[in-house]
């Protein structure tokens, strides 16, 4: 299991990012809803007690699809049933994960995936004209003109699945006793960072920054001891250096910074103000209703919304449902987003909380909410399993005080 996952994790999306895949299907083309077909099998012939799990948390959705089918005209009806089947999928994705995953053994999996990682870095590096490999001529970051993607649909997805991987690496740096493993993982961790700088990723790298910081302020307060303020330090001092630097090299992503705290970068200009500004101006005037499932981004859409600086549609989870979804939308996150907090606080868990709060900040202005990743997370979390699982073998109490 962990190699298939392991394979689909770093793959998913290859088949959309081949030159010769359809523009208009590069949504679609993703590897892991094929393995969420096979969850809603699994759910419909297999545990037929999760059906009703199934049924609680996709067909309001569907229902609610149905209703503006019929009640809303100039609606793209293709559109809607597309989205509404890849939101299903995920649901039946993440009810797969949540019921399977108690026996998932995570140290295989983040050895597969940073081994492909590995394997994939030189080459990216020795065919870095490769238009595979790399997002040439990049008209959206005037820093980073070049910027690496490996086989993902673009750079910014390369950054998403680089943080995941980089949180959990940093949660078994902390918890491993093995010094020999340890050093394994900070090998792993260093060549993510270096594919993380070379994608300009940066929404993914300021959220990943905040994410991990913010948990472990929150972990070294509420339980001071030793070992929590050892890592506070050396969080401290290693994310000190890396903005020193930056500063002294006049990075990309400081520059970016800088424009966007003065309000010069279009690109998070655009990303925040129009999404914000089309999100609203799509609640009030549909009242509260939505544009319709999978209707924002049609050219019928496209138009209404002129008016609010939307020239393309951005790739922004939340705003992006909330916008075609209206009020329901907003209902649905609140009582998902709950589930998933409950689960986090009531297991403790430093990994958890990083995993769920970067997911959950990466999608308010970026990423898209039929990403299958964030579902599996989201199985993750209302799982059984708990990371303690990752201890085999050791004393799981000696852990407590930094988990």
């Amino acid at each position: 299991m962990e190699m298939l996952m392991a394979l689909l994790y770093c793959f998913h999306q290859m088949a959309a990012n081949l030159p010769f895949a359809p523009k208009t299907l590069t949504g679609n083309l993703d590897f892991f809803y094929a393995l969420g077909i096979f969850g809603v099998i699994f759910v419909i012939f297999k545990r037929k007690k999760d059906i009703s799990l199934l049924i609680i948390c996709a067909l309001p959705i569907a229902i609610y699809g149905i209703l503006q089918g019929m009640t809303m005209v100039n609606l793209d009806i293709q559109k809607l049933m597309v989205n509404v089947s890849k939101i299903t999928i995920c649901i039946s994705l993440m009810i797969l994960v949540y019921r399977k995953v108690h026996d998932f053994k995570i140290k295989k999996f983040i050895d597969y995936v940073c081994r492909i990682y590995i394997i994939f870095t030189p080459m990216a590096l020795i065919f870095s004209s490769n238009e595979y490999f790399w997002r040439l001529h990049d008209t959206i970051n005037k820093y980073s003109l070049k910027r690496l993607n490996l086989f993902y649909i673009e750079p910014s997805e390369l950054g998403f699945h680089l943080s995941f991987i980089i949180i959990i690496l940093m949660y078994l740096i902390i918890v491993e006793k093995d010094k020999k493993i340890n050093r394994k993982y900070i090998v792993y961790t260093v060549n993510c960072l270096i594919l993380l700088v070379l994608s300009r990723a940066y929404g993914a790298s300021v959220i990943l920054l905040g994410t991990i910081l913010s948990v472990s302020f929150v972990i070294i307060i509420s339980k001071m001891n030793y070992k929590n303020i050892l890592v506070g330090y050396g969080l401290t001092i290693i994310f000190t250096t890396i903005i020193i630097v930056s500063i002294v090299t006049k990075s990309s992503m400081y520059m970016r910074t800088v424009d966007t705290l003065n309000g010069s970068d279009s690109s998070n200009s655009y990303r925040v103000n129009v999404t914000q500004k089309f999100t609203s101006t799509a609640i009030t005037n549909t009242g509260g209703i939505g544009v319709g499932l999978g209707n924002l981004n049609t050219e019928s859409t496209r138009k209404i919304f002129k008016s609010t600086g939307m020239t393309a549609v951005v790739a922004a989870s939340f705003p992006y449902f909330i916008a075609e979804g209206g009020v329901f939308a907003v209902v649905y996150l609140v009582i998902l987003i709950l589930f998933l907090l409950i689960n986090v606080f009531y297991k403790k868990n430093m990994l958890l909380a990083n995993l769920l709060l970067f997911s959950f900040l990466y999608q308010i202005y970026g990423g898209y909410f039929t990403n299958p990743v964030n579902w599996i997370i989201y199985g993750l979390i209302l799982s059984k399993w708990t990371p303690e699982k990752i201890q085999e073998g050791n004393n799981i109490n000696e852990t407590k005080g930094i988990i």
